[in-house]
């Protein structure tokens, strides 16, 4: 072993314990160094969990956005709904008004054609050739201008069709179609395109 290593050693070991002031600015340089990586390491972690959330969020936005894509053709979807809405309710109310108009007109023609009918029966069972008023026959179908019943259900008959057709008609005219089931009654309705201008209610 060469002899002159442990003098070298303490000449260098003296000149550090010599030097005090030197031996404090290395300790505090290395200080400064741990507390600097560690503001690093913290930041650094910071960053990372940062960049983590920013790439989930964009990975939910991407499923998000694929999800509700909306065709360039439909932009205006919303508003078109509502202007169907509106067109719908439009429809609805002037059904509504003349399903009422109807069923008043229905009782004013019913009521009509009853006393049209009993007009008729009065004028054919007036007076006799000798002057007296005629009276029921064997069947009973006319008794002193009584409306026979065959006569009134006639009538019920032929309002209740006309009044049918009357909304059938109305309803065709709004672009509804009306479906009969098997049992031949309208349960059922095909609602066309129509132009509500073009129509004339609006």
């Amino acid at each position: 072993m060469d002899e002159n290593i442990i003098p070298l050693i303490q000449d260098v070991a003296s000149q550090f314990q010599r030097s005090g002031s030197d031996l404090k600015n290395i300790q505090k340089t290395i200080q400064d160094i741990r507390e600097t990586e560690k503001v690093r390491r913290e930041a650094l972690q910071d960053t990372r969990s940062l960049l983590q959330k920013m790439s989930r969020d964009l990975q939910l936005s991407r499923s998000k956005g694929s999800r509700e894509h909306v065709d360039p053709d439909s932009i205006n979807h919303e508003s078109y709904i509502q202007s169907l809405d509106s067109k719908t309710f439009s429809i609805a109310k002037v059904i509504q008004d003349m399903d009422q108009d109807i069923a008043s007109l229905e009782a004013e023609v019913h009521q009509l054609r009853m006393q049209s009918l009993e007009l008729d029966s009065s004028h054919k069972s007036g007076l006799t050739p000798n002057g007296k008023n005629a009276s029921s026959n064997e069947n009973g179908i006319v008794q002193d201008g009584e409306v026979a019943l065959d006569d009134v259900e006639d009538i019920l008959d032929d309002t209740a069709h006309a009044t049918a057709v009357l909304r059938l008609q109305l309803y065709r005219g709004l672009g509804v179609e009306m479906l009969e089931n098997d049992l031949g009654i309208y349960s059922k309705a095909r609602v066309h395109p129509l132009s509500l201008p073009r129509c004339g209610l609006f």
